[in-house]
């Protein structure tokens, strides 16, 4: 069959990250954000579970090569990918150098700090997660100067994630 003169509609996979703090919503969100989209989901606390040792404070680097290789490895076999871990400015900026797809959109999880901090579902939080989410807070992490923020306080989870359908260009809507 010749296909010459023909156009065919080729659509690139993205990436739609979702970041937040501690107890923002963003695994479950992730999880039916990818289900409602049909994309495959790369839960990073799931990948720092495979680091031996992991250790918060040394191994985020480490995190963030496994979670840019797993998203180009589905990528480049034309998989959509929904991921989520809270994201820094650096972690931004590696996604715009190092990870081979477009769109990339990253959206932030900020509920008001007291709902963050709050039983949210079955969740109990420890003492140790309600300090991390101030200090998320403190420094920006909630509110940072790439991609979107949605403040979920008040929105279901349907209604979240259709907020961030919203943000998805048409064009990568399937």
């Amino acid at each position: 069959m010749d296909n010459s003169g023909t156009i065919f509609d080729i659509i690139i996979p993205m990436l739609v990250f979702i970041s937040g703090s501690i107890n923002s919503g963003k695994t479950t969100t992730s999880k039916l954000l990818a289900e409602r989209l049909g994309a495959v989901l790369v839960n990073v606390d799931d990948l720092n579970d495979t680091i031996p040792n992991f250790n918060l404070a040394t191994d985020l680097d480490k995190s963030m090569d496994l979670a840019i290789q797993t998203i180009n490895s589905n990528t480049e076999q034309g998989k959509d990918v929904v991921a989520n871990y809270v994201v820094r400015r650096r972690d931004f900026d590696r996604f715009e150098r190092e990870i081979k797809t477009q769109p990339q959109i990253v959206i932030t999880l900020a509920p008001r700090l007291e709902v963050a901090q709050s039983k949210r579902g079955e969740r109990e939080l420890s003492q140790w997660e309600v300090s991390r989410i101030k200090h998320h807070y403190d420094t920006g992490i909630a509110s940072p100067r790439f991609g979107y923020i949605i403040d979920n306080s008040d929105l279901s989870l349907d209604e979240t994630v259709d907020s961030i359908i919203q943000i998805i260009p048409k064009s990568n809507l399937k």
